[in-house]
C-alpha cells in the first residue's frame, strides 16, 4: 500500500521539478539591452521604459525546450533582460518565427504570433525591424 501511495508521488514531484527547471524567469529584469547589428546599421541601446520592460518580461517568460528549427538565429541580434547582477539572453528568430533562442544554447522558447508582433512594436521603437534577414 505505501509502494502504490510513494509512487504518485515521486512520478508528480519530478514532474514538478521539471516544469520549474526549464521554467524561464524573467520577472528581476529592470532593463532590457537590444543588440541589432544587421548589413549597414549598427544598435546597442538600453530600454529604461517601465511599459516596455514589461511587455518584454511577459513576453520572454515561458518554458524552455530543446529542439532544432527552420528559422533564423544570429548572435548579432539580441534582447538581454538583466537587473544588473543577473541577465538572461534571447535571439529572436531573424525571419519572424514565433521562436526565440536561448542565448548560445540549444534551448527556445515558443511564443505566440501575437506575442511575437508585441515583441516586434516594442522593439521597433528602438530601431530594431523584422524580417532582418539577408
Amino acid at each position: 500500500m505505501v509502494i502504490l501511495l510513494t509512487i504518485p508521488i515521486i512520478i508528480i514531484s519530478l514532474v514538478i521539478v521539471w516544469w520549474f527547471a526549464t521554467r524561464i524567469n524573467t520577472t528581476f529584469a529592470t532593463k532590457a539591452l537590444l543588440e541589432f547589428h544587421h548589413l549597414d546599421i549598427s544598435i546597442s541601446t538600453t530600454i529604461t521604459d517601465e511599459h516596455d520592460i514589461s511587455v518584454l518580461r511577459e513576453i520572454l517568460r515561458g518554458n524552455s525546450f530543446s529542439d532544432s528549427f527552420p528559422c533564423n538565429f544570429t548572435r548579432r541580434i539580441s534582447i538581454t533582460m538583466t537587473d544588473g547582477s543577473r541577465s538572461i539572453m534571447f535571439h529572436p528568430a531573424t525571419d519572424g518565427c514565433p521562436i526565440l533562442r536561448l542565448g548560445d544554447s540549444d534551448r527556445y522558447i515558443r511564443i505566440t504570433e501575437e506575442a511575437r508582433t508585441r515583441l516586434n512594436e516594442v522593439v521597433a521603437k528602438y530601431g530594431m525591424f523584422f524580417p532582418a534577414i539577408n
